[in-house]
C-alpha cells in the first residue's frame, strides 16, 4: 500500500500542476495570438520588443525562436517553425512519462499488494481445526483486495487526467501551428514589399 500512496501523492501533485498550466495558458492566449499579428502589421520594425516583453507564453516565444534563427526562404521559416513546434510539444507534455507509468504500474502494485495480502491472510488458517479462524482469513481477504481497488482507482483517475491533458496538448499544437502559417504569410507579404 506504501508505494501506491507514495505513487498516487506525486501523480496527484503533478495533475494540479499541469491543471493550472493549462488554465493559465489557455486565459493567456485568449487574445495574445491575434494582438501579435495586429502588432506585427502596425509596426513590424519594434515587433521583437513587442514579442520581448510576452516572453512568457508559446506563441511569442516561438517566433523569437525563429527571428534568432537565420532563415533566408519561406522552406526555412517553415523547418524553423517545426522545429519549434516540437520543443513546445516536449514542455507541454511534462509529467507525461509519469502519467504513463502511473497508469501502467498502478494496477500491477494493487495486484502485488492483493497477493501479499492473501499470503498473510491463508498464514491464519489453521489445517486441523475447521472454521476457528475464519474471521481473520475472510478479514485479511477484503484487506488485500483493497489494495487492488486503490491500484486501478490511481490508473482510472490518471487516464482520465491524461487523456484530457494530451486533448490540450493537440488543441494547442494545432493553434500554434495555424498562428505560424498566418504569420509566415504576413511576414513573407510584407518581405517582398
Amino acid at each position: 500500500m506504501w508505494p501506491l500512496l507514495l505513487l498516487s501523492i506525486i501523480t496527484l501533485a503533478c495533475v494540479i500542476d499541469r491543471l493550472f498550466f493549462w488554465a493559465d495558458l489557455t486565459k493567456k492566449n485568449k487574445r495574445l495570438p491575434k494582438l501579435i499579428l495586429e502588432k506585427y502589421k502596425e509596426n513590424s520594425n519594434n515587433f521583437l520588443d513587442f514579442l520581448n516583453k510576452k516572453t512568457n507564453n508559446p506563441y511569442s516565444e516561438i517566433l523569437i525562436n525563429i527571428f534568432n534563427m537565420d532563415f533566408s526562404n519561406e522552406k526555412d521559416f517553415e523547418n524553423g517553425l517545426e522545429m519549434n513546434l516540437i520543443n513546445m510539444n516536449k514542455e507541454f507534455n511534462k509529467y507525461g512519462y509519469i502519467f504513463n507509468l502511473t497508469i501502467g504500474i498502478a494496477p500491477l502494485l494493487g495486484l502485488l499488494g492483493t497477493v501479499l495480502g492473501l499470503m498473510d491472510s491463508f498464514s491464519f488458517i489453521d489445517l486441523g481445526s475447521v472454521g476457528t479462524n475464519a474471521k481473520e482469513v475472510t478479514g485479511g481477504i477484503s484487506e488485500a483486495l483493497v489494495s487492488t481497488a486503490y491500484g486501478l482507482i490511481i490508473a482510472i483517475f490518471t487516464i482520465s487526467f491524461s487523456s484530457y491533458f494530451n486533448s490540450c496538448i493537440k488543441d494547442e499544437i494545432i493553434s500554434l501551428r495555424e498562428f505560424g502559417i498566418k504569420f509566415q504569410i504576413l511576414f513573407f507579404k510584407n518581405f517582398s514589399k
